[in-house]
């Protein structure tokens, strides 16, 4: 029996060519991540929307919401007592708030402008500290209150509700601009 040899020698594997494979798998993980951000950024663009109401329909709906009626309506006057600023270029605005200095039930909304909002947000959000600071020592309820403030901007508006009915307050102004 003559042993028969194969001369033929090897084929060597091309180089790079086990990584075609790995190189498409890798374009549709990062295609995948890309489209997977964008579906992110609208959802989270879409979620800041609002839809342009006029502020009578939020007026309407929140003096029905619960415990709205109970609040008392403030005034221009009122409005810069309690948030040390004026409604100055709101489109639209309200506050309700309680006559008694114990009880921290407040609720604002107002429309108006980018920079506008900014400002009052900012001042939203020293009433608040300013709040917990009176509160923080005594006040285990306030405090409670006030640490579970809601405060909210979508689109053109500013939402900012303390008390135990804020997340009535909130579903009715949400339902308005949704």
């Amino acid at each position: 029996m003559t042993e028969r040899r194969n001369n033929a020698r090897p084929t060597a594997r091309r180089r790079g060519a086990g990584s075609a494979g790995a190189e498409r798998r890798y374009a549709l993980v990062k295609w995948g991540l890309l489209a997977a951000l964008v579906v992110y950024a609208v959802l989270v663009v879409g979620m800041n929307a609002a839809r342009n109401v006029d502020f009578s329909v939020i007026r309407s709906a929140m003096a029905a919401a619960p415990g709205v009626a109970e609040l008392k309506s403030l005034d221009e006057n009122g409005f810069q007592e309690r948030l040390d600023t004026a409604p100055d270029g709101c489109e639209g605005w309200l506050m309700v708030g309680s006559e008694d200095i114990m009880d921290v039930s407040e609720l604002m909304i107002a429309k108006a402008d980018a920079a506008t909002l900014d400002r009052l947000e900012s001042a939203v959000q020293r009433r608040l500290e300013a709040q917990l600071a009176v509160f923080r020592s005594y006040g285990v309820n306030q405090k409670d209150l006030l640490e579970g403030a809601r405060v909210l901007r979508r689109g053109d508006y500013l939402f900012y509700a303390v008390g135990e009915r804020a997340d009535p307050w909130e579903d009715a102004f949400l339902a308005c601009i949704r």
